[in-house]
């Protein structure tokens, strides 16, 4: 990737007040220049649209008058973008100063990469490290990647950058999809060409207090397990049949261990079961078994005596579980 290469950032914003000058900040204060930076306002009803004008001259902002979600959001600063490449970010993360500089240079080395993407460390509101966003799970990149992708994401959305030119030739992100619309577009990316991965933590991922409504299991069974199922199908002749079951297991394991770990026993020790009938590590899936209810009441009694958040309305988030193996 050479320096006249140019990179618009795009952040989707939903009632981002509090958090949005932080973010733009932190895209003002790279040592390698955006080009442009999009807000792309999706129906807040709190000050967002305010925050992004005062950065007038220096940010664009588009706004939606009715909510469509985060892909919608993305889509539109995708197709306003002059860029070259799309850099994405949350209205509520931030970037540390070397993250483009640091991206390009792996670029520069990987001309055939379809996206770049680097580590990530996560915050508590009181701003506490939690580690690693995905808890320091192996990372592949390279033309094996998508395999590894429908397995697990291992790829958090504000660390991404990608040519905008292959963004819109895919379609852009799914907009049917209510979440997981990020890991289905990093899938289909990595199906193009091989990501180049920076093992760098370069991006701030901020985490508000874990509520039950910060994660569905009705979402799963609707939407991303019908996306990975889809990829499966649409990939058989690439991916043989133990191969393809391997994956679903490993899916279904990690949605299993989660909904436990919600509160959800039955779905959840349902599904682990189901993953190892589809071979996916036997025997790990049967001593998930035994420990999913100790960590399914040692979660409960962490909400239970955790404070509620100041404002009373916890924003839907991402969840990484600190797996028990």
């Amino acid at each position: 990737m050479n320096g006249d290469i140019s990179v618009s950032v795009v952040i989707p914003a939903h009632n981002a007040e509090a958090t949005l000058a932080r973010a733009l900040d932190s895209v003002l204060a790279q040592s390698r220049r955006a080009s442009e930076i999009i807000v792309v306002d999706d129906a807040s009803t709190d000050g967002t649209a305010s925050v992004a004008k005062s950065y007038a001259g220096r940010v664009t902002i588009l706004v939606f008058p009715n909510r469509l979600g985060a892909a919608a959001a993305r889509n539109a600063g995708v197709r306003a973008a002059a860029g070259d490449w799309i850099a994405f970010l949350d209205a509520d993360d931030e970037w540390l100063p070397a993250k483009l500089e640091r991206q390009a240079a792996a670029l520069s080395e990987a001309r055939d990469a379809s996206f770049v993407f680097c580590a990530s460390e996560e915050f508590a509101p009181d701003g506490r490290s939690l580690g690693d966003t995905f808890r320091s799970h192996p990372v592949i990149a390279g033309k094996d990647a998508w395999k590894a992708l429908l397995a697990v994401n291992f790829v958090a959305s504000p660390t991404v950058m990608a040519p905008r030119e292959l963004l819109l030739r895919l379609g852009g992100f799914d907009e049917s999809l209510k979440v997981a619309e990020d890991q289905d577009m990093w899938i289909r990316l990595a199906l193009e060409g091989p990501p180049a991965y920076v093992p760098e933590s370069l991006v701030r991922v901020h985490v508000r207090p874990e509520s039950l409504s910060s994660w569905r299991l009705s979402d799963q069974y609707a939407y991303t397990l019908p996306m990975i199922e889809r990829h499966l199908k649409a990939l058989d002749g690439r991916l043989g049949r133990r191969q393809a079951r391997a994956i679903l297991g490993a899916r279904l394991n990690r949605i299993g261990l989660t909904a436990c770990i919600h509160g959800n026993l039955a779905a959840g020790l349902g599904m682990i079961f189901r993953s190892a009938l589809l071979g996916y590590r036997p025997f790990r899936s049967l001593l998930a078994l035994v420990k999913a209810p100790m960590a399914a009441f040692a979660s409960a009694r962490r909400r239970a005596v955790r404070p509620p958040p100041a404002d009373g309305h916890p924003k839907e988030t991402r969840l990484c579980v600190h797996w028990f193996f």
